[in-house]
């Protein structure tokens, strides 16, 4: 074969460098290209973040970029090879980790972002809604209850139909029984009571009963009022409650008794009795019939002076028991003195006290304080009941019994005593037994004792075991059982 066809042609070194530097120029060319596509890739992608922190990046790859590709040619060409190879590696793990970095921080930015707003901005946001809404909802509150207190205290008591009635409140000791009955009303109802009482003791005594009444109801009030002023407690004389000790004084004393004793046992009823004590609500006992025993057991003479009663009754009525003796000193019919009949007996013409005469006049003024609503008839009924009962088992005979029942004080003590709100028990049962007890006692002194009249003395002593009767006599609670031995 020739020499020529056996030649092969090997390219120079400067031939293969200029074709390895053409085609490095090229692969750098391509890679520029690359990353600068790759750098407005990221720049594109970073100018949703604020520009300085996306600029810093961009400015260090466009110096780093032209600085490389003029030491690479210097450089021999296996190792160019090998780092165009490894920087293609490296631009494309750049680009990655510029990526992920510039996700990272974009990632990480608004976290820190949210991180140091939340405890600033988010909750003062937050905050100030709250504060505001406390706020109107504390002033709505207030001004929502201040309303309706304005409202009820501008509204009057009585209004439309459409407004809310008005409520009011009382803090007080016990019992918590509220009514529209008070001390005074209650009081000025006995009074009431009393004076057909009082008429018929002036008809039957004249007008020194109308005297004798007058002075006792003067010196029981003029003694509250003097020791309560004295004392610098509040005056309570406008209550009636004094009013009504001096008249059932005045009804338990006879006719014929001198002014001063009638004044001195008002002061003692009023003084020492009542006042002493604590005042109204806290005596032990009746005022009243206290000051009848201590008038009894201090002037027995003065205290049985009875006077025949006024005749003209008798004349209407044809009756001639008294009609002779024309108010003549004489002994009642309890003390085994002139016996009267029935009729005598209920419409008063009989001797006696001023206020125990007339039954009629006395059940009138009963049956005004039951429809008030004032008494019971429990301690009544039972108290007569009883003391006819122990009458006839001790020898009264049954014929006389109706006129035993309406001679003396028992009517009077019965419905206008011994239910006084003080002295009297307050439950049904303890008031049965106190009522029984003042039967026995009367029906007892009259048939056994000294004294005509026990009625006064009966109920003093009840009036005594009250508190044992409220004690003993308690009632069963609603709904409870009983302990089973």
């Amino acid at each position: 074969m020739e020499e020529k066809d056996l030649k092969v042609e090997v390219p120079s070194e400067l031939e293969n460098g200029t074709d390895i530097e053409i085609k490095e120029n090229e692969v750098v060319t391509e890679n520029v290209e690359e990353v600068k596509e790759v750098e407005n890739e990221n720049i594109e992608t970073a100018s949703t973040t604020e520009e300085t922190k996306s600029e810093r990046p961009i400015r260090e790859r466009r110096e780093r970029t032209p600085r490389e590709p003029r030491e690479r040619s210097e450089r021999p060409v296996r190792e160019r090879r090998s780092r165009v190879v490894s920087e293609k590696e490296n631009t494309s793990s750049d680009t990655t980790e510029n990526s992920q970095a510039n996700e990272e921080t974009k990632s990480e930015r608004p976290v820190r972002e949210r991180r140091e707003r939340t405890p600033r901005e988010p909750r003062e946001r937050t905050e100030r809604p709250a504060r505001e809404r406390r706020e109107r909802s504390a002033e709505s509150s207030d001004s929502s209850e201040e309303r309706p207190a304005r409202e009820r205290r501008e509204r009057p008591a009585r209004g439309g139909r459409n407004e809310e009635p008005q409520m009011k409140l009382f803090v007080g000791s016990s019992p918590h029984l509220r009514s529209e009955a008070t001390v005074s009303t209650v009081m000025r109802d006995v009074v009431i009571a009393l004076i057909p009482t009082l008429l018929a003791g002036i008809y039957f005594f004249g007008i020194r009963a109308l005297l004798v009444t007058l002075v006792s109801i003067a010196f029981a009030v003029g003694s509250e009022y003097i020791y309560e002023k004295l004392t610098h407690k509040p005056i309570t004389i406008k209550d009636f409650s004094a009013v009504i000790t001096g008249m059932l004084i005045a009804f338990n004393v006879p006719v014929t008794i001198p002014y001063w004793m009638v004044a001195l046992g008002s002061m003692f009823a009023i003084i020492i009795v009542k006042q002493l004590y604590g005042g109204l609500g806290m005596n032990f006992m009746n005022p009243a019939l206290a000051a009848r025993a201590a008038l009894m057991a201090s002037f027995p003479t003065a205290m049985s002076n009875y006077v025949a009663p006024n005749s003209g009754i008798s004349n209407l009525i044809n009756s001639s028991t008294y009609s002779s003796l024309d108010a003549a000193t004489y002994a009642t019919p309890l003390s085994k003195g002139t016996q009267v009949n029935f009729l005598e007996a209920f419409i008063g013409v009989r001797g006696g006290c001023i206020g125990e005469v007339s039954t009629i006049c006395l059940l009138i003024g009963a049956g005004y304080l039951l429809y008030r609503g004032v008494i019971q008839l429990r301690i009544p009924l039972v108290f007569i009941s009883t003391t006819a009962v122990v009458l006839a088992l001790t020898g009264t005979p049954v014929a006389n019994l109706p006129v035993q029942l309406l001679m003396g004080g028992l009517i009077l003590g019965a419905f206008f005593m011994a239910t006084d709100y003080v002295s009297a028990p307050v439950n049904r049962k303890a008031q049965i037994f106190f009522a029984m007890g003042c039967g026995i006692i009367t029906a007892l002194i009259r048939n056994f004792g000294s004294l005509p009249e026990g009625v006064s003395y009966s109920i003093l002593f009840m009036n005594i075991f009250t508190p044992l009767l409220e004690k003993y006599c308690v009632p069963k609670v609603f709904g409870e059982g009983r302990v089973k031995k």
